[in-house]
């Protein structure tokens, strides 16, 4: 059966709760680069946050079946859903990656990094919540896209000074492996934030 009763903005829930888990799993890196033993539990948990993850993709496309119009297209709802659930993905695989590689909490450029992270993860559940009204809120969801933006130039620059800090001369090669892994994650997730905002601009100009 296919439901014409209302606009649906049920699904734009769907994505808010997805930049939450978003939010909830750099929080999990960041206490785990604060606290290093905290790395057991964080891990489940950000294990857990993208199994969330995907079932929230699940359930979006299986209600996207069930109604005949959508807030805006469908395509662009399961794009975005798609590329929060990646956002979950790339902590995750960081926290494990501090697992993996005996990760310890000396060196201060990854949490710079998440710190950036974080407030990305903040600005993109701005925006999820922004676009139930495209019209209304155009300038603010600009506003919160131009600072994703931003924030993903000052993940570049803390990521490019961290490299080539790490290439020196005074790092010993194992620090040197786990930590370029490691700071790679981090600026792979900011460039997918980022990606996750360039696609809200885009959706705007269809309905704005």
């Amino acid at each position: 059966m296919f439901s014409l009763v209302n606009k649906h903005e049920e699904f734009f829930d769907y994505l808010v709760s997805n930049a939450r888990n978003f939010h909830k799993s750099v929080l999990l890196a960041k206490e785990v680069l604060q606290d290093i033993s905290t790395l057991e539990r964080n891990g489940r948990e950000a294990t857990k946050l993208e199994h969330a993850g995907n079932k929230l993709t699940i359930d979006i496309v299986a209600r996207m079946k069930k109604v005949f119009i959508t807030p805006i297209d469908r395509e662009d709802f399961y794009a975005l859903t798609r590329r929060l659930d990646d956002c979950v993905d790339d902590m995750k695989d960081v926290v494990l990656s501090l697992r993996i590689y005996h990760a310890n909490n000396t060196w201060s450029e990854p949490l710079k990094m998440v710190n950036i992270l974080e407030k990305m993860s903040g600005e993109m559940i701005e925006l999820m919540r922004l676009l139930k009204d495209i019209d209304k809120n155009e300038k603010e969801i600009a506003a919160h896209a131009r600072q994703l933006n931003k924030l993903e130039s000052e993940a570049d620059v803390i990521y490019r000074g961290a490299i080539s800090e790490l290439f020196d001369g005074t790092h010993e090669i194992i620090d040197i492996i786990r930590w370029k892994e490691i700071m790679g994650g981090l600026e792979d997730t900011a460039n997918q934030a980022e990606n996750v905002g360039n696609l809200v601009k885009e959706v705007v100009m269809k309905y704005a």
